[in-house]
């Protein structure tokens, strides 16, 4: 079970990346009432750029690390011992 939870940790991480990104994208949309601005576009402002990169970079960090304690708890329930640094955290 554990070298199928190891086996399977990239895709979902890249998974769950996904899916950050397009809540940051919704939650956007809803805030703002406009989509995301795209770096390609012309005539972007960085004002507007920078807000949107904070929210898409904070909500995709939180979906990753989300799935990757889920992924190690799973394997420390199967298996017993705890996949990475143990200890107290800094």
């Amino acid at each position: 079970m554990i070298r199928f939870l190891l086996k399977a940790e990239l895709p979902l991480l890249i998974a769950s990346g996904i899916v950050g990104q397009k809540l940051a994208a919704k939650l956007w949309a809803a805030a703002v009432g406009s989509p995301v601005p795209d770096t390609a576009q012309e005539r972007v402002r960085p004002a507007q750029l920078i807000p949107a990169a904070i929210l898409e970079g904070t909500l995709y960090k939180l979906t990753r690390m989300a799935m990757d304690r889920g992924l190690r708890v799973a394997a420390a329930r199967s298996g017993g011992t705890w996949i990475g640094k143990t200890g107290e955290g800094e």
